[in-house]
């Protein structure tokens, strides 16, 4: 039973990790998109330099300004309405899948129950129904997520 246990946990602190990169990618994602809106050509070495050492909000017009000051006019600056967003197939699959397992899961403030263990009842009604392990865990990191996002201090806190 311990070695079980032992073996449940690792599979729920991969999943955490796995959780913890997402959102580094989305917020990854996120800059890419800005800088893209802002008309910074990240390709060029001015741009790449701006993109690594910029620190400030992620406005339009602040990222504008930085690089006015680092390129002034020589390169042309693309406004955000000529700026293109593209979404592939893969994309919208995905994103109809997030959607999908966000919607199965139960509100973390609907439970007086720990998220932890509300997590984990998630992770294996999901797993026991025939989900795979990547989707139940999925369910598990965002119901720790989610409670995280709403203040719980006993995600928070690790308690």
């Amino acid at each position: 039973m311990a070695t079980q246990d032992t073996g449940g946990i690792k599979e729920l602190r991969d999943a955490a990790d796995r959780g913890r990169e997402a959102i580094q990618e989305r917020d990854q994602l996120k800059r890419e998109m800005a800088f893209m809106k802002a008309g910074v050509d990240t390709d060029s070495k001015a741009g790449q330099l701006l993109f690594k050492a910029y620190d400030g909000e992620l406005e339009t017009e602040s990222i504008q300004a930085e690089w006015q000051e680092l390129v002034p006019t020589s390169a042309p600056v693309v406004e955000p309405e000529q700026a293109q967003d593209t979404v592939n197939e893969t994309d919208t699959k995905v994103a109809e899948q997030r959607q999908a397992l966000a919607e199965d899961s139960v509100s973390v403030e609907a439970s007086t129950q720990s998220p932890y263990e509300q997590g984990f009842q998630e992770f294996k009604t999901a797993y026991d129904a025939g989900r795979s392990k990547e989707d139940s865990a999925a369910k598990f990191v965002n119901t720790i997520l989610e409670a995280a996002s709403q203040g719980d201090e006993r995600v928070i806190s690790g308690r």
